[in-house]
């Protein structure tokens, strides 16, 4: 009897183990018991032992049972070497549809809430905000332009403008001298507003940007089967804020 509980006990733990499929990925995570790199497709259980071998290295994936999951580092020691995680140290809820506020942005303090909170997905090419005309008119000698550091040096970008709307154009905002560079490679991200009239600059707020490829959105959007919601909960919790509407539209683009 002892020896039959034993095994009814070893077909319980094994049938009720989670497992989880990789949705999408960002960086090289190891898994270290099967020597393979989460990739889209892959299969991990709780058993599992993963070290993070890229920075800011992250993954989505799905539970069949409890749904979606993100898999990321939750600190980052400063002496990283070859730290190995369990799953269970290192998994957490996908985030759900974030609020977004109606409207555009009129003045100091949306511009704050809308960037400096947390980091903002671009999806595909570019990404455009609506700004009161009144609080900040854009012309020729007034407009917005960021600030941010490559390579020990400081870049400043003016931005262009779309009627009422500022937009950020990936092309042009992740590169220097005509030539890309890499969006995480661009750090302590700000965001000027310029006053010809008066020479005046003020500093509005922080940006994080994290930029979704075209390649990428087709990927989570072939994995979610064109699922909106499950889309937005990806992009939200491996990317950055993303509306609904911006989604949609890029899925038509």
């Amino acid at each position: 009897m002892r020896a039959l509980a034993i095994i009814l006990l070893f077909i319980s733990v094994n049938t009720f183990a989670q497992s989880y499929t990789v949705i999408h990925s960002i960086g090289k995570i190891l898994d270290t018991k099967s020597g393979k790199y989460l990739t889209k497709g892959t299969k991990i259980d709780e058993s599992a032992s993963l070290m993070f071998e890229s920075k800011g290295a992250r993954a989505a994936v799905l539970s069949s049972s409890r749904g979606r999951f993100v898999i990321q580092e939750k600190a980052i020691s400063q002496s990283k070497g070859d730290i190995v995680y369990t799953l269970s140290s290192v998994i957490s809820p996908a985030r759900g549809r974030l609020s977004t506020r109606a409207g555009g942005i009129n003045n100091k303090l949306d511009f704050e809430k809308y960037f400096g909170e947390e980091p903002v997905a671009i999806l595909g090419d570019s990404f455009s905000v609506k700004v009161s005309s009144t609080s900040y008119p854009m012309n020729d000698s007034k407009f917005f332009y960021a600030q941010y550091q490559y390579n020990g040096e400081t870049i400043n970008k003016k931005l262009s403008n779309d009627a009422d709307k500022l937009v950020f154009k990936k092309e042009e905002f992740f590169s220097i001298d005509g030539k890309a560079i890499a969006p995480i490679e661009a750090s302590d991200i700000k965001l000027f507003y310029y006053n010809a009239d008066s020479q005046e600059s003020t500093m509005i707020t922080t940006i994080d940007f994290s930029v979704v490829t075209k390649e990428d959105l087709k990927s989570i959007s072939d994995q979610m089967d064109g699922d909106v919601e499950g889309m937005l909960e990806v992009i939200n919790s491996l990317y950055g804020k993303c509306s609904q509407n911006y989604l949609e539209q890029a899925l038509k683009d």
